[in-house]
């Protein structure tokens, strides 16, 4: 049987990298074969290739999340930029929208404008996009349309069903993290998981971000992807072996 993969994972930064041998041994454990270490910075980032230089568990992604925009001085910004045109950076991403109240708020044509650059940069690349949507669906589809051309993925979708069929029909793939399935009371939650077609879905623990209330108080990590992957295999009434198989391929599409 294939090993589970976590498409989505922030083991480099502060929380989980200080503990990361721990946590990709528990991963281990629990079945995963593969991580996609996501950056949110150059450090990351550098972390990150010592780790895929230990260990052929780890890819490397690498982007400029719309939450950091106003924290990045712009030199560093440059440096990033050019850093995703490295080999060992598998995607561009997470990027995207993001339209939550924070205490600081990315004026909306700054996340706009770093948006599609980054975009035009994972067209020239040809590297998958990693996409990060917040109550931001429609703008979020219209940026999409109109730049990427690159294969794309969302990330810990959460946007419902209608937008779960207009961004497959722009040649998406829908991952899904823990706290998105898991703890979601809409039944039209349940049905994106029920419906996204087998060869365009992922799973991911989107760790240490937004974990479970059920796991308050513990290290979200990798691990969490089992209960992902039993959770989907429930509603669509699917082997986990059958699920497991199919997001291995759908890996190995966008990511050889």
């Amino acid at each position: 049987m294939r090993g589970m993969i976590d498409s989505h994972a922030h083991l480099c930064g502060a929380e989980l990298f200080p503990g990361w041998r721990e946590i990709a041994a528990k991963a281990r454990d629990a079945g995963i074969e593969k991580i996609m270490i996501i950056c949110r910075s150059m450090e990351e980032a550098k972390r990150a290739f010592d780790l895929a230089g230990q260990d052929s568990m780890f890819d490397v992604a690498a982007g400029l999340h719309p939450n950091d925009i106003l924290d990045t001085p712009f030199e560093e910004w440059e440096r990033f930029m050019d850093l995703l045109r490295d080999v060992r950076v598998k995607a561009v991403g997470e990027i995207g929208i993001d339209y939550s109240f924070y205490e600081t708020v990315v004026p909306q044509v700054l996340q706009k404008e770093v948006f599609i650059r980054q975009i035009d940069l994972a067209n020239e690349l040809n590297k998958p996009a990693i996409i990060h949507m917040r109550h931001a669906a429609e703008d979020t589809r219209r940026y999409i349309k109109c730049h990427l051309k690159a294969p794309g993925i969302m990330h810990g979708y959460s946007g419902g069903y209608k937008a779960m069929k207009e961004f497959l029909d722009l040649g998406m793939y829908i991952s899904f993290s823990p706290a998105a399935i898991l703890e979601s009371k809409q039944d039209d939650a349940r049905k994106v998981a029920a419906e996204v077609p087998l060869d365009r879905i992922l799973v991911e623990s989107n760790g240490p971000f937004k974990a479970p209330t059920s796991m308050t108080g513990t290290i979200h990590g990798p691990e969490t992807v089992a209960s992902v992957v039993d959770y989907i295999c429930k509603v669509r009434g699917v082997r986990c072996e059958d699920l497991t198989e199919a997001v291995y391929h759908n890996y190995r599409r966008l990511f050889s």
